[in-house]
Formats: C-alpha cells, structure tokens, sequence
C-alpha cells in the first residue's frame, strides 16, 4: 500500500498542484459537469446543505439524487471543501490511488503473491484508459469505472472465504458502487459476479454455495445502505428521457469493430486525440489497451495457470467483455430482452472489464513466470529482481501516458471572467437565459456565473422537458428519442441577421429575460431589445477548447416571470400524446394545459388587481404572495417533477403538471402566501431505510469483531 501511494505522488502529483486544474478542448467536466460540482459548492457554502434541486440549466431538475450528480459519492469529497476548479485535480488523483488499491486487492482475494499484487494494483493505478478517461473529463463515469473492482475483489473473497467477514466486506463495495451514480461498469460487473458465484454453485463447492447466501445479506444491505439515493431515482425513472432510446443511440457509433483491436498491443495505432489524428475525435471510447506486457503475461497466465481456482473464469470474462463490445446479434438480443440493458449506451465500455480480466490473468501468468524463475538454483533473488521490473515498467509506462495526455492550467484561465456575468449580475430580477447554439455560454460555466438556462446538457434529463423544447422550436417533436443536448437551434440564416424561429409563448413561460447570441438576429419587434453586445468573450466548446467570439444579448420585455397567472384551463390526460398534441394547438399566452383534469376556470376571470409576488426564492424553494379577485390558476415556470409540493396559507395544495413541462396551482380568492418546496419522491421513507441499514451494518459488524477478539484470546 505504501509503494502504490508512492506510486500516485510520483506519477499524478501534479494533479494536486494549488490553483491548477486540468484541461483539455475534450473535457466534459468544463463543457457539463463543473456546474453540478458548483451548485454543490454554493449550497454548503451558503448553509443550506446538500442541495435538492439545481437551477443553473434546463429550467430546474433534481440535484441529488441525479446518477450525474455523486454528492455523497466517498472519493469525490474534495468538492465538499474546496472550489470545484481547486478540487478536480484531487478527486482525480484519490480515483487514479483507490484504483491501484482495489486491483491490488482483487489480485489478492485470487490468492496471488506479493509481486503479482504490486503489478496488478500499479496496472490499476496507470490504466490507459482510466487516464483517457480523466483526459475526457468523464468525472460522473470515473467513479464507476474505479469501484467496479472493489465489487469483484470482495465477491472473489466471499466465493474463497465465505463468512460475516467477507459478507460485510461486500456490502460495502455494493453500496460504493451504488453511490457511483452512473451504474453502467457496476452493473455489467455485476452480472459476471452473479456468473462467477453460480459457477461454484454447478462445481458443488460447498463454500461457493454458502457464499451465495452471504451474498443475498450483502446484497440487502448495500441496497439498504444506498437506498436515500436508489428509491427516489428509481420512483422518477419513468420521468427520464432515457427510460426510450433506440438501438443506434444505444450503440453511439462505438461499438468495437475489427480494426481497433490493434489497440490491445499499439494504443494509437488509428491516432491520437492530441494532434487531432484519431477519427472521430473519442479515442476513450474505443481504446483497448491495458498493457502490451501485460497482454503477454494474461496469455501467460492461461496457458500455465489453467489449473488455479478461477482462471477459465476470469478469462471467460475476458473474452465476454470483448464480444459484447462489439455490435452482433447477441448485443441486439440483450439490449431487447435483458432488463437494464437499455438503460445505458455504447457497448465498448466493456472495455474497460476487459481490462480488468487481462490485468487479473497478467498477475496469475507473472505469478507462474515467478514461480518457475524461484524454482531455479538461486531463483529467489532473481525472481524478486523480475517482479520489480516488470512493475517497475509498468508504472513508467503509465507515468508517461499520464504526463502526455494530462495537462494542468491556471484555474482562472479555465474558467475565465467574462463581461456577459458582470451585465447579468447587474440585473437583480429573477429570470432566465436562453442561448442560441453552444458556444454563446458554456453550460457547465452557468452555475459559476449565476445564471440560469434554458438550455443545457443532462444524459438524465426529463422527457416532459424534452418534448416541451421540441415544440418550442420545431413545432413538433422531431426527435423522438432524447440526446444529451438542449440547443437552442430554431435559427434561419437565409436572412441577414438571422432570424430566430420559436414558439415565442413558450420561450416567455420558460421565464426567459435574456436571449444571447453569438451572432446578431431579428427578433420581433416590439417584444425584444438589443441590450448589450459584448465583443471577445471567452467560451468553452467541446472538442474545440477555448474560443473567443462576440456575444449579442436581448432582453425580452414580455416575459412571463418566474411566477404568473394563467388564463382559462384545458384538462388533458397525462399521456405524452395529449400533452403534445394540446401545446401544438394551444397559445399559453391564453390558456393553460392542465394534465390529470385539474381545476376547471373559464377564460375572463382575472382583474387588473391581480398580482403575484415573489418573496423569497432558493434553488427548490419558492414564497409568493399571490392577490386575486376570484379563484385562479397559478402557473410556476419551475420544471415538473412530482416532488414538488406546495402549501397555500400553511395547507397543502394540490400541484399539477402544468403546459407539459412546469407547474400549476389553484389559488381560492383573495390575498395568500404561496409555498413550494421540493424533495426527492419517497425522500422520508428511503432514509429510513438508508439510517435502520446503517444500524444494522454497524451491529453486525461490532458482533463480528467481537467474535474475532474473542476467538483471538488466549484460553487460560
């Protein structure tokens, strides 16, 4: 363990350097993910906590229980205390440490010897492609792909040694994997432990059939354990867009084809993103490599070690991974038929189990390769001198790949100051921004700037949502099955300047003040302002980098405000085909689509003295003073989640999903404090659970450390 920390200071101690951050144009930490760290941040900064809801983009969505979001995720507690641009660099470098320890102790659930464990657990620490990964900026798939091994290493050591012991051991790799968020490298890890237990089971090992039930009590409490997390997310599964997707989004152009397997012995062989000679930009979703040598040795270790307890296994994992990251039949049936599948996309991510299974069988063929040099006259020497240099060059090797592909840059050349936060901040109003495009303003920056889109980038996003933007700009849903985007494209150049096409009464139910533009346009007049244009100003663009270009900014004098009455109500079922079909036909302006029926009111019910006042606002929570002469539908521009809840004068009212994608009340007449506040769907109950799991772990783990003291103790 000491030389595998020495290991992560010498190889990626630069990660950890004061007022740096990494950086590459491919990062989709800068492009996506800074803002979630950021909201995190501000909230405990603030002293409001873990937060529950997040505003900076997509108009509001859940914060923490978003698989995207790991607030409670162990190894990503640097952002608990630092800025996330100064606490990046060390979550990076704790994933790259905790990914040498768990293949150190995977190696040793399989019984290896300490050089082999070395090699494996350094094989770990400098994987190619856990550095692509990083280089990628992938820090919601980073944790996923660490923690899968720590399941396998202790699934390993319960099919060996079956007991409390081992049992406790497993259900907390089960409940780190859980807190992964991104469940994709888990839950395919999961199913080869299921493999590797069952196969014990068939052989009629008496242990491997006793480890099964340790492994349901494992099983139990990780669930129980991670269930504040797991129930909420699983409740507010059927709001995802994700829960529809096709074959092709689930293939994502990476499935593995003939010609990347060259990758496993010459890493860029196709190219290289850094000079921009690998095609298609993505060379962390194809790349195979896990180590020429080390490919050697797993060949190695099932030809000599054949025999050993685990071998055929591990190589059939090996060669399983390798199948199904490629796009064949098999691939189709399991994305068609097995549950979960579908949930995730690009099958050559089982990459990254392959290897896994070629590092474990490199430690058993350098295990047999020690074994035969130790059986020599004089071999013992020798075959420590071997072992450490077939370690030693395997971490020379990572430290090169780590040092070529991760770059560190000052943190306020990362994330820029820009002229368009100072004119934001200036306006004290409570509104939102559209962007046109992605290079206006960079989603991920939103939150560090104090602004609020519209737009955005969530691979977990609402499908409501999603058909709501559709129609805002095309009309109708043109794309059926939701991507990860939220542009604002509705842009027609065959005019000079461009003119913008949109449904301008959705735009102004969205609460949108500002409009920004990298390029001028005609709006409609009378409803919209040049108010600034602001000339080099910096961005971040995916696959780009840095880029600076002018920026036009629009204000928008009819916008409907965070908070506004509606006009007469029209009642549709809550089926997407109604909800579609009724934001198609119906100007907002004028009316309201109420889902589920909802309070009936007639058009001509309000007066010039009704108004709507917000009081206090926060990330999911909202005051309003809300005055009507007669009863009325209160439309909140928030996004619809079914964990909202609102109470009018202190008593629960009833929410509704209002205009496909926001929120709606009845307010009775007169004068009344409106409040709404959002938690995760069966928040009180899953707690419960996750703090009687806590209590439970802890009782069986005190009960088994004192049987082993006791056992220990000398009998006088």
């Amino acid at each position: 363990m000491g030389l595998l920390l020495a290991a992560a200071l010498l190889g990626y101690g630069f990660l950890l350097r004061p007022g740096a951050t990494p950086f590459s144009p491919h990062s989709d930490f800068l492009s996506e993910h800074l803002g979630a760290k950021q909201v995190l941040f501000d909230s405990i900064r603030g002293g409001r906590g873990l937060p529950l809801w997040r505003s900076d983009k997509l108009s509001g969505y859940e914060a923490l229980t978003s698989p995207v979001s790991q607030y409670t995720y162990p190894l990503d507690a640097p952002f608990f205390f630092l800025p996330p641009l100064a606490a990046v660099g060390p979550a990076y470098w704790l994933h790259f440490l905790a990914a040498g320890v768990f293949y150190w102790l995977a190696a040793a659930a399989l019984g290896l010897g300490f050089w082999p464990r070395l090699y494996a657990g350094l094989c770990g620490l400098f994987g190619l492609k856990l550095i692509l990964a990083v280089y990628a900026g992938w820090l919601p798939n980073i944790p996923g792909i660490v923690c899968f091994p720590a399941l396998l290493a202790a699934v390993f050591r319960l099919e060996r040694s079956p007991g409390l012991g081992s049992s406790l051991l497993l259900a907390l790799a089960g409940a780190l994997c859980l807190h992964c968020g991104i469940y994709q490298l888990p839950f395919y890890a999961a199913l080869f432990a299921s493999a590797w237990l069952a196969a014990g089971v068939v052989s009629r090992r008496r242990e491997a059939a006793a480890a099964c039930g340790w492994a349901a009590l494992s099983a139990v409490l990780a669930l129980g354990l991670s269930a504040y997390l797991i129930v909420p997310l699983a409740a507010e599964a059927p709001l995802l867009s994700r829960g529809k997707i096709s074959y092709g989004f689930f293939l994502s152009g990476h499935a593995l084809r003939p010609a990347q397997l060259e990758t496993f012995v010459l890493p860029e062989s196709r190219g290289t993103p850094l000079d921009g000679t690998y095609p298609g930009d993505e060379l962390w979703e194809d790349e195979a490599y896990f180590g020429a040598l080390a490919l050697l040795l797993a060949a190695a270790g099932l030809v000599w070690g054949r025999r050993r307890r685990g071998t055929l296994l591990l190589a059939g994992g090996f060669a399983a991974s390798v199948a199904l990251s490629a796009d064949t039949p098999l691939l189709r049936a399991l994305f068609e038929r097995f549950p979960g599948f579908a949930l995730f996309r690009i099958p050559s991510r089982f990459l990254f189990l392959a290897a896994f299974f070629g590092v474990a069988l490199a430690g058993i063929g350098l295990e047999e390769l020690l074994e035969r040099v130790e059986a020599r006259r004089g071999g013992r020497r020798r075959a420590a001198l071997l072992g450490a240099a077939l370690a030693l060059l395997a971490a020379a090797e990572g430290a090169w790949y780590a040092r070529r592909y991760l770059r560190m840059t000052p943190s306020a050349q990362a994330v820029p100051p820009t002229d368009y936060e100072r004119f934001f901040a200036a306006d004290k109003d409570l509104y939102r921004t559209a962007t046109v495009g992605r290079s206006a303003i960079t989603y991920g920056w939103a939150a560090s700037k104090g602004l609020q889109l519209v737009t955005g980038n969530d691979s977990f996003s609402y499908r409501s949502y999603h058909q709501y933007f559709e129609i805002l700009q095309w009309g109708e849903v043109v794309h059926p099955f939701a991507g990860p985007w939220f542009d604002l494209d509705g842009v027609s150049r065959r005019t000079a300047p461009a003119r913008l096409l949109v449904r301008w009464d959705m735009l102004d139910a969205l609460d949108v003040k500002y409009v920004a533009s990298p390029e001028p346009l005609a709006l409609e007049d009378g409803r919209w302002r040049l108010a600034a244009r602001l000339k080099d100003q910096p961005s971040f663009v995916l696959y780009r980098g840095m880029r600076r270009e002018d920026l036009w900014i629009y204000r928008n004098d009819s916008y409907r405000r965070r908070a506004f009455w509606g006009g007469a109500t029209i009642p549709v079922a809550c089926d997407d085909a109604d909800v579609v079909a009724g934001l198609r036909r119906t100007d907002l302006r004028a009316a309201s689509i109420v889902c589920g029926g909802g309070p009936s009111l007639p058009p001509g019910t309000g007066a010039a003295s009704d108004a709507v006042a917000i009081e206090r606002w926060a990330p999911g929570r909202l005051a309003l003073s809300a005055t009507a002469r007669a009863g009325r539908f209160l439309v909140i521009s928030e996004s619809w989640h079914p964990g909202w809840r609102a109470r009018i004068d202190g008593r629960p009212a009833a929410v509704y999903r209002t205009d496909g994608a926001l929120l709606g009340l009845a307010v009775p007449p007169g004068t009344h404090r409106v409040d709404l506040e959002f938690a995760p769907p069966l928040w009180g109950p899953a707690r419960l659970i996750s703090a009687a799991s806590a209590l439970i772990f802890l009782g069986l783990a005190g009960w088994w450390a004192a049987r082993r003291r006791s056992s220990r103790r000398p009998n006088w």
